[in-house]
């Protein structure tokens, strides 16, 4: 049994949900359970066993409201409501710090279900611990609370940054609550017998930090190739899906200028969600059309519908140090679709240096984002040579069974 702390439950939606459902899925569904504080309903498709508590969930325990936590396939919870999300308000001020430090606080002294959370781990009786670390104080305490009453194994996975951050570079109550995050994870630094990485620059900034006795694997991303045959469009149709914050709407909209300039048939289908003032933005460009967020097996009918395939990243100076170690999730799924992609951003983005070490087209300034869309716009045989050279790639690095068949393995082999 392995047991999966994490802030996002296994999803076929979420971004980190669908990693770390990828990641662990060639251990059986009855040989999982996991520990998530999101408010999204238990995929019985990924493990069997759910302890699930939310911030509203955790706030209310003050105020002695009960709340289901444990979720489990035999009950049928598939169709569980779903439970009260935290204001949107508050959300947006998720880098106030003095608010990270009382969530952190709260999620410690709430009565929010400390024992039955005990109780539940027992009676699992995990043979191994997987954490996805994020930048939770709780979790992290959590976690080494646990790995010290069961004297199970401890695997972390990384796909964030959120333990290397320059201290430097932070002041007051920031660099305080980032200076705490480094504390602790030393100590599950310590305490981990198997370190997975998403990318090599994590790793490589991991490893100069926090030098460790642990086994070590780079797994990138999985993604399932896509079967359907590819069908051309005339005109051609570009797509762009994913996130749609961190400044790519400026990007995207810097790219349908271009293509307009090439071609004024030629517009940008872009799916995801977006703040009102961001899709007010797309909404006002006349090389893009907005569609807004779609559910998995409809996005996957687009990406079969489609001839290009965007990937983008913000060249705003405030931005762009940030993805230093930044690698999109959805990289791995446009390069295993059998459709053209094509990334713009920043020669320094840690997606940019992977997909120009591999050989992926790639434009990291306006001038080499033109001359690129130009080609691939006007010349069919360019197009299906790009799709040969990602499915390689994709094949190579980024296979779904064989990077699962490897994690599985070398949790095996921990003892």
């Amino acid at each position: 049994m392995v047991l999966v702390f994490s802030h996002s439950g296994f999803s076929d939606t979420d971004a980190n949900g669908i990693t770390l459902k990828n990641l662990l899925s060639a251990i059986d569904k009855e040989q999982k359970a996991q520990f998530y504080c999101d408010t999204a309903t238990p995929d019985f498709t990924a493990a069997q066993q759910y302890f699930r508590v939310t911030d509203v969930q955790m706030l209310k325990a003050f105020f002695f409201r009960k709340s289901k936590h444990i979720f489990t396939a035999q009950q049928e919870q598939k169709k569980a409501a779903p439970v009260r999300k935290i204001s949107g308000s508050l959300k947006k001020r998720k880098y106030n710090f003095f608010l990270k430090w009382l969530r952190e606080r709260l999620w410690c002294i709430s009565p929010w279900g400390h024992r039955a959370l005990r109780s539940w781990i027992t009676s699992l009786a995990p043979d191994a611990i997987v954490y996805m670390v994020g930048e939770s104080h709780f979790m992290d305490k959590l976690v080494l609370k646990t790995c010290k009453r069961t004297k199970k194994p401890l695997i972390l996975y990384h796909a964030e940054a959120y333990r290397i951050i320059d201290l430097n570079t932070r002041r007051g109550l920031d660099r305080a609550y980032y200076r705490k995050s480094q504390k602790l994870y030393a100590r599950l630094n310590d305490l981990a017998r198997l370190i997975i990485y998403q990318s090599e620059p994590l790793q490589v900034g991991y490893e100069a930090k926090y030098p460790h006795k642990a086994q070590t694997m780079l797994a990138y991303n999985p993604a399932q190739r896509l079967q359907i045959p590819y069908q051309p469009n005339h005109p051609l149709c570009i797509t762009y899906f994913g996130n749609l914050g961190v400044g790519r709407h400026e990007s995207l909209i810097e790219t349908a200028n271009i293509l307009q300039k090439l071609d004024p048939e030629l517009k940008i289908d872009v799916y995801g969600k977006a703040l009102a003032q961001i899709e007010d933005a797309l909404r006002a460009c006349e090389g893009i059309r907005f569609h807004g967020f779609l559910e998995q097996e409809q996005l996957r009918e687009i990406i079969a519908a489609s001839d290009i395939l965007l990937h983008v990243e913000s060249f705003s100076p405030e931005i762009m140090p940030k993805l230093r170690f930044a690698f999109s999730t959805k990289i791995a799924q446009c390069l295993a679709s059998g459709r053209c992609f094509l990334s713009y951003a920043p020669e320094t983005a840690a997606s940019s240096q992977y997909l120009r070490s591999v050989g992926a087209p790639i434009a990291c300034d306006a001038r080499q984002l033109e001359v690129l869309l130009s080609q691939m716009i006007a010349d069919e045989a360019l197009r299906k040579k790009s799709v040969e050279k990602c499915l390689r790639i994709a094949e190579k690095n980024h296979d779904l069974e064989r990077t699962a068949v490897c994690v599985r393995e070398a949790i095996l082999r921990l003892g």
